[in-house]
């Protein structure tokens, strides 16, 4: 029985080893999307007459490797030409790496100059009914000799000069092709950047930019409480396409300062000793902390509006964020009562300089004042303790004289 059982096990077991060595040497292809570009166009002639005719040729070709594009329509968009024949219809099918020209005859326009008509090429991928469009403009010179200028993108930033750790910003980019030519396949990479991070997406594209033309890219960003104070450098890479497919590599960058703020006040307060006497020399100590995001520098604490000799100012220094340090002032009071003062608190920060004010009470008492009030609160008692020493005196007294009476009578 076991015997049959390995007989039967055993072709199953080269029939699996045979799928496997078929699965490795079966090629693997994966779906890819057809993707048409122009690759190279001559205009004849270079420089027309006003009215005369020209003709234009563009080589097509389909970058894909393992997919065919289904051309359906190829037409010329040209509103200041005249032209008989306008579109090609069911141009038919361009394989993986194929290259394919074709020509349009036009009418130049009566007035010189540099006209930009366009190819329009409409396509599917084969056994889809999504439809792409391609558009390439091309330059036209009529009767106009100057040479042309290249695609030229500028780019304006508009970002805000400052922000706060934990603030929410946008960038604004203003792309304009300053040049006399279209920009093709224009691609804006944004770069990343550390505790800052984009609700938006990396990279974007703009397929062509006429001349003289500008796109608006709004990008929104929000710092981490984190974010380290100081310049941030945004990095933008842009890469596009010129008169001749030429690939142009342009680098941007958008800085943006992030400053801290400093947010200083009273946390304690504090007497040594804890009772102040007149005449006396005594401690104040005021500690400060910085609740904010930046730093304080140049701190000095200074106590104005009390009529005391001593030391009264204390120079801090820096206190940093989330932490604190205490004003120390020596003061001799030659008065006692209830004085109302201010502190006042000097500092710098990145967003410049600054002064707070607080206001304080300090109250003195008087030495003499102190005993005599301690005197008048406890008088009956005193008189009343006096009197209970008088009697047991008096009483021990008897006790002796009765006690010393009896010894000599017996």
């Amino acid at each position: 029985m076991c015997m049959f059982i390995m007989k039967i096990k055993e072709p199953f077991k080269w029939i699996l080893i045979a799928i496997l060595l078929l699965s490795l040497f079966t090629p693997v292809t994966s779906a890819q999307s057809p993707a048409l570009t122009i690759t190279d166009y001559t205009i004849q002639p270079e420089i027309l007459t006003p009215g005369e005719l020209g003709t234009v040729t563009v080589t097509i070709k389909n970058t894909a490797v393992n997919a065919s594009a289904d051309i359906t329509d190829i037409y010329l968009f040209a509103p200041h030409f005249e032209h008989d024949h306008k579109s090609f219809v069911h141009v038919g099918r361009l394989g993986g790496g194929s290259s394919t020209s074709i020509t349009f005859a036009f009418t130049a326009p009566k007035e010189e100059g540099i006209y930009f008509p366009g190819i329009h090429i409409v396509y599917h991928s084969e056994g889809s009914l999504t439809r792409n469009t391609l558009r390439y403009p091309f330059p036209v010179r009529v009767n106009e000799r100057t040479s042309l200028k290249e695609a030229s993108l500028e780019v304006e930033k508009d970002i805000p000069e400052e922000i706060r750790p934990g603030d929410d910003f946008t960038l604004s980019l203003k792309l304009t092709n300053r040049g006399e030519t279209a920009a093709h396949d224009i691609f804006v990479e944004i770069g990343e950047v550390q505790s800052i991070y984009s609700n938006n997406p990396n990279n974007y594209y703009i397929e062509h930019l006429e001349p003289g033309k500008s796109r608006e890219i709004q990008l929104r960003f929000k710092s981490s409480k984190d974010t380290p104070t100081g310049t941030i450098i945004i990095p933008i890479d842009i890469i596009y396409e010129g008169l001749g497919s030429e690939v142009k590599k342009q680098s941007e960058t958008a800085g943006i300062e992030v400053i801290g703020i400093a947010e200083l006040s009273i946390s304690n307060i504090k007497t040594d000793p804890l009772n102040v006497k007149r005449g006396d020399t005594f401690t104040l100590l005021v500690r400060i902390e910085n609740a904010g995001d930046g730093d304080a520098k140049s701190v000095k604490a200074t106590i104005t509006n009390l009529p005391f000799s001593g030391v009264k100012e204390a120079f801090l220094g820096k206190i940093e964020s989330d932490d604190d340090s205490p004003a120390v002032f020596t003061l001799i009071p030659d008065k006692s009562g209830s004085f109302d003062y201010n502190l006042q608190i000097s500092y710098k920060d990145d967003s410049g300089e600054h002064t707070i004010t607080e206001k304080m009470n300090l109250v003195v008492r008087d030495n003499k004042n102190e005993m005599r009030n301690l005197l008048g609160a406890n008088r009956n008692i005193i008189i009343g303790v006096i009197a209970a020493i008088i009697a047991i005196l008096f009483g021990l007294g008897i006790h002796r004289y009765v006690k010393r009476k009896k010894r000599i009578e017996g």
